[in-house]
Protein backbone atom coordinates (compact mmCIF):
# COMPACT_ATOMS: atom_id res chain seq x y z
CA UNK A 1 0.00 0.00 0.00
CA UNK A 2 3.17 2.55 0.65
CA UNK A 3 4.52 1.60 -2.63
CA UNK A 4 1.42 2.05 -4.28
CA UNK A 5 0.68 5.42 -2.28
CA UNK A 6 4.48 7.09 -3.59
CA UNK A 7 3.73 5.93 -6.93
CA UNK A 8 0.13 7.81 -6.96
CA UNK A 9 2.23 10.87 -5.23
CA UNK A 10 5.03 10.54 -8.14
CA UNK A 11 2.37 10.33 -10.81
CA UNK A 12 0.75 13.25 -9.57
CA UNK A 13 3.44 15.91 -9.75
CA UNK A 14 3.61 18.45 -12.58
CA UNK A 15 6.55 18.73 -15.16
CA UNK A 16 8.26 21.96 -15.44
CA UNK A 17 11.18 22.11 -17.77
CA UNK A 18 13.21 24.83 -17.56
CA UNK A 19 15.87 25.64 -20.31
CA UNK A 20 19.66 26.62 -19.98
CA UNK A 21 22.59 28.25 -21.17
CA UNK A 22 24.74 25.29 -22.74
CA UNK A 23 27.60 27.09 -22.76
CA UNK A 24 27.52 29.15 -19.52
CA UNK A 25 30.36 27.42 -16.81
CA UNK A 26 29.89 27.55 -13.90
CA UNK A 27 26.29 28.14 -14.26
CA UNK A 28 25.05 25.33 -16.85
CA UNK A 29 27.20 24.04 -18.83
CA UNK A 30 26.01 20.88 -21.18
CA UNK A 31 23.04 19.89 -23.58
CA UNK A 32 19.67 18.12 -22.74
CA UNK A 33 19.40 16.63 -19.81
CA UNK A 34 23.02 16.29 -19.40
CA UNK A 35 23.48 20.29 -18.53
CA UNK A 36 24.79 20.71 -15.24
CA UNK A 37 26.45 23.54 -13.64
CA UNK A 38 25.60 25.69 -10.31
CA UNK A 39 22.14 26.77 -11.75
CA UNK A 40 20.20 23.45 -12.39
CA UNK A 41 21.77 21.56 -9.11
CA UNK A 42 20.48 25.22 -7.48
CA UNK A 43 16.47 24.50 -8.87
CA UNK A 44 16.67 20.58 -7.59
CA UNK A 45 17.46 22.22 -4.70
CA UNK A 46 14.32 24.40 -4.51
CA UNK A 47 11.99 22.30 -6.33
CA UNK A 48 12.65 19.63 -3.68
CA UNK A 49 10.99 21.49 -1.26
CA UNK A 50 8.24 22.30 -3.85
CA UNK A 51 5.69 19.12 -3.46
CA UNK A 52 3.69 19.31 -6.52
CA UNK A 53 5.84 19.80 -9.25
CA UNK A 54 9.19 18.26 -10.46
CA UNK A 55 11.77 20.14 -12.29
CA UNK A 56 13.40 18.93 -15.25
CA UNK A 57 16.52 20.21 -16.94
CA UNK A 58 17.51 21.13 -20.63
CA UNK A 59 20.25 22.45 -21.80
CA UNK A 60 20.41 24.34 -25.32
CA UNK A 61 22.50 27.13 -26.72
CA UNK A 62 21.46 30.46 -25.51
CA UNK A 63 19.67 31.89 -28.58
CA UNK A 64 17.91 28.60 -29.03
CA UNK A 65 16.76 28.38 -25.28
CA UNK A 66 15.47 31.88 -25.74
CA UNK A 67 13.59 30.95 -28.71
CA UNK A 68 12.29 27.44 -27.18
CA UNK A 69 10.75 29.69 -24.62
CA UNK A 70 9.12 32.20 -26.69
CA UNK A 71 7.30 29.45 -28.49
CA UNK A 72 6.49 27.72 -25.32
CA UNK A 73 8.13 24.75 -26.06
CA UNK A 74 9.61 24.96 -22.41
CA UNK A 75 7.68 26.15 -19.62
CA UNK A 76 10.70 28.53 -18.06
CA UNK A 77 14.44 29.74 -17.81
CA UNK A 78 16.36 31.61 -15.03
CA UNK A 79 17.09 34.84 -16.87
CA UNK A 80 17.30 38.96 -16.47
CA UNK A 81 13.38 39.82 -16.97
CA UNK A 82 13.75 41.64 -20.14
CA UNK A 83 10.29 43.41 -21.59
CA UNK A 84 10.93 41.25 -24.63
CA UNK A 85 11.05 38.26 -21.81
CA UNK A 86 7.95 38.96 -19.91
CA UNK A 87 5.96 39.58 -23.18
CA UNK A 88 5.83 35.50 -23.27
CA UNK A 89 5.75 34.78 -19.30
CA UNK A 90 5.10 35.82 -15.83
CA UNK A 91 8.40 36.21 -13.34
CA UNK A 92 8.91 35.33 -9.55
CA UNK A 93 8.91 38.33 -6.74
CA UNK A 94 12.05 36.32 -5.77
CA UNK A 95 15.05 36.02 -6.99
CA UNK A 96 16.38 32.48 -8.33
CA UNK A 97 19.66 33.18 -8.68
CA UNK A 98 21.93 35.95 -7.32
CA UNK A 99 25.09 36.77 -8.51
CA UNK A 100 27.39 38.75 -6.26
CA UNK A 101 30.03 40.96 -8.60
CA UNK A 102 33.27 41.44 -6.97
CA UNK A 103 36.70 42.61 -7.92
CA UNK A 104 39.76 40.49 -7.44
CA UNK A 105 43.25 41.85 -7.46
CA UNK A 106 47.35 40.34 -7.11
CA UNK A 107 47.93 39.45 -3.06
CA UNK A 108 51.14 41.51 -3.51
CA UNK A 109 49.09 44.67 -5.00
CA UNK A 110 47.88 47.26 -2.63
CA UNK A 111 45.13 47.80 -4.74
CA UNK A 112 42.55 45.98 -2.18
CA UNK A 113 42.96 49.08 0.16
CA UNK A 114 42.29 51.67 -2.79
CA UNK A 115 39.04 49.79 -3.84
CA UNK A 116 37.80 49.66 -0.65
CA UNK A 117 38.31 53.10 0.48
CA UNK A 118 37.01 54.19 -3.37
CA UNK A 119 34.21 51.66 -3.84
CA UNK A 120 32.72 54.35 -6.23
CA UNK A 121 35.94 53.81 -8.49
CA UNK A 122 35.68 57.78 -9.08
CA UNK A 123 39.96 57.58 -8.31
CA UNK A 124 40.57 54.56 -9.38
CA UNK A 125 39.92 55.27 -13.45
CA UNK A 126 43.60 54.92 -14.59
CA UNK A 127 44.18 51.55 -13.35
CA UNK A 128 43.95 48.44 -16.02
CA UNK A 129 40.99 46.45 -16.35
CA UNK A 130 39.88 42.99 -17.75
CA UNK A 131 36.75 41.30 -18.84
CA UNK A 132 35.48 38.96 -21.39
CA UNK A 133 34.09 39.22 -24.77
CA UNK A 134 29.97 40.02 -25.01
CA UNK A 135 29.55 40.38 -21.03
CA UNK A 136 27.31 43.43 -21.04
CA UNK A 137 27.17 43.79 -17.03
CA UNK A 138 30.81 44.71 -17.92
CA UNK A 139 30.30 47.44 -20.46
CA UNK A 140 27.29 48.88 -18.56
CA UNK A 141 29.12 48.99 -15.51
CA UNK A 142 32.41 50.40 -16.86
CA UNK A 143 30.66 53.09 -18.95
CA UNK A 144 28.68 54.65 -16.14
CA UNK A 145 32.40 54.92 -14.72
CA UNK A 146 34.08 56.44 -17.34
CA UNK A 147 36.71 53.65 -17.57
CA UNK A 148 38.05 51.48 -20.11
CA UNK A 149 38.65 47.69 -20.25
CA UNK A 150 40.24 45.57 -22.18
CA UNK A 151 38.49 42.44 -23.45
CA UNK A 152 39.88 38.87 -23.30
CA UNK A 153 38.41 35.45 -24.68
CA UNK A 154 37.54 34.19 -21.31
CA UNK A 155 37.64 34.85 -17.90
CA UNK A 156 41.01 32.44 -17.16
CA UNK A 157 42.72 34.50 -19.94
CA UNK A 158 41.64 37.74 -17.78
CA UNK A 159 42.88 36.24 -14.70
CA UNK A 160 46.08 35.11 -16.21
CA UNK A 161 47.12 38.31 -16.95
CA UNK A 162 45.88 39.72 -13.84
CA UNK A 163 48.21 37.17 -12.20
CA UNK A 164 50.94 38.28 -14.98
CA UNK A 165 50.45 42.05 -14.44
CA UNK A 166 49.50 42.92 -17.60
CA UNK A 167 46.22 44.16 -16.05
CA UNK A 168 45.61 45.40 -12.54
CA UNK A 169 42.30 44.79 -11.81
CA UNK A 170 38.97 42.12 -12.62
CA UNK A 171 35.87 42.54 -11.70
CA UNK A 172 33.53 39.97 -12.37
CA UNK A 173 31.27 36.95 -10.62
CA UNK A 174 32.30 35.84 -7.00
CA UNK A 175 31.80 32.18 -7.88
CA UNK A 176 33.09 32.38 -10.86
CA UNK A 177 36.36 34.06 -9.55
CA UNK A 178 36.43 31.65 -7.10
CA UNK A 179 36.28 28.10 -8.93
CA UNK A 180 38.47 29.31 -11.81
CA UNK A 181 41.18 30.73 -8.97
CA UNK A 182 41.08 27.45 -7.32
CA UNK A 183 41.49 24.98 -10.78
CA UNK A 184 43.90 27.31 -12.68
CA UNK A 185 46.66 27.26 -9.41
CA UNK A 186 45.79 30.94 -8.45
CA UNK A 187 44.78 31.27 -4.91
CA UNK A 188 47.86 32.10 -3.39
CA UNK A 189 48.57 34.79 -6.07
CA UNK A 190 45.28 36.42 -6.39
CA UNK A 191 42.84 37.64 -3.59
CA UNK A 192 38.55 38.49 -4.03
CA UNK A 193 38.25 41.75 -2.76
CA UNK A 194 35.11 41.67 -0.02
CA UNK A 195 33.52 44.29 -2.19
CA UNK A 196 29.78 43.25 -3.27
CA UNK A 197 28.96 46.16 -6.41
CA UNK A 198 25.21 47.27 -6.31
CA UNK A 199 25.17 46.41 -9.97
CA UNK A 200 25.35 42.89 -9.11
CA UNK A 201 22.33 40.89 -11.17
CA UNK A 202 19.42 38.94 -10.08
CA UNK A 203 17.78 36.73 -11.89
CA UNK A 204 14.31 35.09 -11.39
CA UNK A 205 12.08 32.17 -12.32
CA UNK A 206 10.38 33.10 -15.83
CA UNK A 207 7.27 30.95 -16.43
CA UNK A 208 6.03 30.58 -20.06
CA UNK A 209 2.34 32.32 -20.61
CA UNK A 210 1.71 28.69 -22.40
CA UNK A 211 2.27 26.82 -18.94
CA UNK A 212 -1.27 25.70 -17.40
CA UNK A 213 0.05 25.86 -13.67
CA UNK A 214 1.82 28.86 -14.04
CA UNK A 215 0.46 30.92 -10.98
CA UNK A 216 0.06 28.31 -9.17
CA UNK A 217 3.45 26.94 -9.93
CA UNK A 218 5.33 31.00 -9.50
CA UNK A 219 3.55 31.12 -5.91
CA UNK A 220 4.99 28.27 -4.71
CA UNK A 221 8.13 29.10 -5.86
CA UNK A 222 8.28 32.61 -4.07
CA UNK A 223 6.98 31.13 -0.61
CA UNK A 224 9.85 28.09 -1.28
CA UNK A 225 12.75 30.35 -2.00
CA UNK A 226 11.71 33.02 0.66
CA UNK A 227 11.99 30.61 3.23
CA UNK A 228 15.19 29.54 1.82
CA UNK A 229 16.77 32.64 2.25
CA UNK A 230 15.14 33.18 5.16
CA UNK A 231 16.65 29.71 6.94
CA UNK A 232 20.30 30.47 5.29
CA UNK A 233 19.55 27.56 3.88
CA UNK A 234 20.23 29.30 0.49
CA UNK A 235 23.20 30.68 0.80
CA UNK A 236 24.44 27.50 2.09
CA UNK A 237 23.49 25.55 -0.85
CA UNK A 238 25.24 28.04 -2.69
CA UNK A 239 28.13 27.91 -0.73
CA UNK A 240 28.55 23.83 -0.88
CA UNK A 241 27.53 24.12 -5.08
CA UNK A 242 30.59 26.23 -5.97
CA UNK A 243 32.96 24.44 -3.58
CA UNK A 244 31.64 21.18 -5.98
CA UNK A 245 32.27 23.14 -8.80
CA UNK A 246 35.77 23.74 -7.56
CA UNK A 247 37.13 20.40 -6.65
CA UNK A 248 35.79 19.44 -10.88
CA UNK A 249 39.01 19.77 -13.05
CA UNK A 250 39.55 22.54 -15.28
CA UNK A 251 37.90 22.17 -18.94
Amino acid sequence: MLVAAQVADAQEKRSFTIAYASEWAPYSYGLGAEVDGLLPRLMDKIFAGIVDFEVVHNGLPWERAQQVFFGGRVDGMVATATQERLSHGSRSAEAALEIPFHPIVRRDSALKQILLNDPGLTGARHFRYCDVLGNGWAKEFYSKRNIEFSISPTIDNCLQQLKLGRVDIVIHARPVLEIFSKQLGLEAELEIVDLKYDESPQFPLLVSNSYEFADELIDAFDREVARLKSSGVYEEVVDDLVAKEKDKPAS
